[in-house]
């Protein structure tokens, strides 16, 4: 088969690699979308998937829109587009170039969690399994009818980072199995029962911001799972001038066993001096956090600096 690529992420890259190493379809062409910048400095960082490809030596283009591709998509003649995480919406005119359409490997038992954040949404909700639909698309985002899915479970210890990994992982296993059995008429596309569709949002920086007084402890350690990567979570606290001061935790237990008789948003110690923060129900565990324009500290170098914090309410 002659194949058509198209993805950006760090969920579509093991994927493309388990097709080149793993079948001997032709990728006549690899789509991603351009270097964005990147860290304090800006610097413009190729993606996970234009990495992939050169190092591949696979054909690669990295169009602001995809429609400025079209005409070399169509000059191709392509059996199957394969998308993954590619973070533009396709329209029609590309959708339908190829003989087999275009085939959505999506992270998530389609129609629950359509939309740009599955992963970091079924992490944020405490969900205890999720998986991989490979769908056919339409106009409409995640909408269209479903070739085959599988189902993965979310353990308790699952962070974005290895969740990620285990749906890419059977990302590539069920596009590599299930697609030849589609193109052959042996799996039939069944459309997604809408009234049962769920939706999820882009993620922005500010949604990293923990509100202690709603959120159970359960409910902070989820976040965190769900956006360990991006943005993180974080609160705020006021130093000894008066001036609020953004507070990154960057590594976080949770506490199920743990009696609270704190208010929600106080920060406190136990005898082994390990460091707490309470939660409307519950608290959460601090091994590692970063004070705005600082380093990453261990919560006993962070006690060294902010002892005054304790008993404090963060907010």
């Amino acid at each position: 088969m002659k194949i058509v690529f198209t993805g950006t992420s760090d969920f579509a890259a093991p994927i493309l690699k388990a097709i080149t190493s793993k079948t001997n379809w032709e990728i006549v062409l690899v789509v991603a979308e351009p270097p964005r910048p990147s860290g304090k400095k800006k610097l413009l960082i190729p993606s996970p998937v234009a990495l992939a490809a050169q190092e591949l030596n696979l054909s690669l283009v990295t169009p602001e829109s995809i429609k400025d591709v079209a005409a070399q998509i169509v000059g191709l003649v392509p059996d199957v587009m394969i998308i993954a995480a590619y973070g533009q919406i396709l329209p029609a005119e590309i959708i339908n170039i190829p003989k087999f359409k275009t085939i959505n490997v999506h992270p998530s038992l389609l129609p629950k969690l359509r939309g740009a954040s599955p992963i970091q949404t079924a992490l944020a909700q405490g969900l205890t399994e999720t998986g991989v639909s490979l769908m056919l698309i339409d106009e409409k985002v995640d909408h269209g009818p479903v070739i085959f899915q599988e189902t993965i479970m979310i353990e308790g210890e699952d962070t974005y980072l290895t969740l990620e990994s285990k749906l890419a992982e059977l990302g590539a296993k069920i596009i590599i199995r299930d697609l030849p059995r589609y193109v052959s008429g042996e799996l039939q596309p069944q459309p997604q029962d809408d009234s049962q569709a769920t939706f999820t949002k882009l993620i922005k920086k500010e949604n990293g911001r923990i509100n202690w007084q709603k959120m159970s402890g359960e409910e902070v350690y989820n976040l965190w799972r769900a956006y360990i990567r991006w943005p993180g979570i974080f609160t705020f606290f006021k130093d000894r001038t008066g001036r609020s001061v953004r507070l990154k935790l960057i590594e976080i237990q949770k506490c199920s066993t743990l009696r609270v008789e704190h208010k929600a948003g106080e920060v406190f110690i136990d005898a082994s001096k390990n460091l707490y923060i309470a939660c409307r129900e519950g608290a959460v565990k601090i091994n590692k956090l970063q004070p705005e324009s600082s380093k990453i500290l261990t919560a006993q170098e962070f006690l060294n600096g902010y002892v005054y914090l304790i008993g404090r309410i963060l907010r």
